[in-house]
């Protein structure tokens, strides 16, 4: 790997390079990828609007629900029962 580019690096996840021949490599736990540089970009492409839709707040189409939490009063933590 010396011959190659480090593109980016993540500790205990993986690298990207590209070797002297332009091919990019992506090299994760239990995944490598050699992909032309067109490819690269396509692949890079799709993971930012994955990232992007992922990311985002997803709202249900039902109503929503409100939760209210009022705070014991002293006779409440003092006396449970009643």
């Amino acid at each position: 790997m010396d011959d190659q580019i480090v593109l980016a690096t993540s500790d205990n996840f993986g690298n990207v390079t590209v070797c002297p021949g332009g091919v990019v490599h992506v090299n994760l736990a239990h995944v490598s990828l050699k992909l032309l540089p067109s490819e690269f970009i396509k692949l890079s492409d799709l993971i930012s609007q994955a990232r992007i839709r992922f990311e985002s707040p997803v709202r249900s189409a039902g109503k929503p629900s409100l939760q209210l939490v009022s705070p014991r009063t002293p006779d409440e933590t003092e006396n449970p029962e009643t």
